[in-house]
């Protein structure tokens, strides 16, 4: 692929995207939402962030391997349970890495 037609296609994707994203605001901004796609809408991050996570957790060489002989899944439980203990982002992210960190020196790859 030439430099000329990766330029086009990287401008006439940004504009595809930017009308788009205008599309959606300038349709919607002035109307409010039915009450059943506003609920629904409240679940869309917490859902991506799901499909993230399980994602980094649980897929390993484009294969799903629900194993737990590696430390990930482990320091994923601890950010759970101090997230469910204490509601603190901050603490939620420390004991994870921190859990990460000490788990790799418990199951060495």
């Amino acid at each position: 692929m030439s430099t000329t037609t990766l330029l086009l296609l990287l401008v006439l994707v940004g504009v595809l995207t930017y009308l788009y994203r205008y599309a959606m605001i300038g349709l919607f901004a002035s109307r409010s939402l039915p009450a059943w796609l506003h609920a629904l809408c409240r679940h869309i991050a917490p859902a991506s962030f799901a499909a993230l996570t399980a994602s980094a957790l649980f897929v390993a060489g484009g294969e799903v391997d629900f194993a737990f002989d590696t430390p990930r899944p482990w320091a994923a439980l601890v950010a759970v349970l101090v997230a469910w203990r204490t509601r603190n982002v901050l603490a939620t992210i420390g004991a994870g890495m921190a859990a990460l960190y000490l788990l790799k020196l418990l199951f060495p790859t």
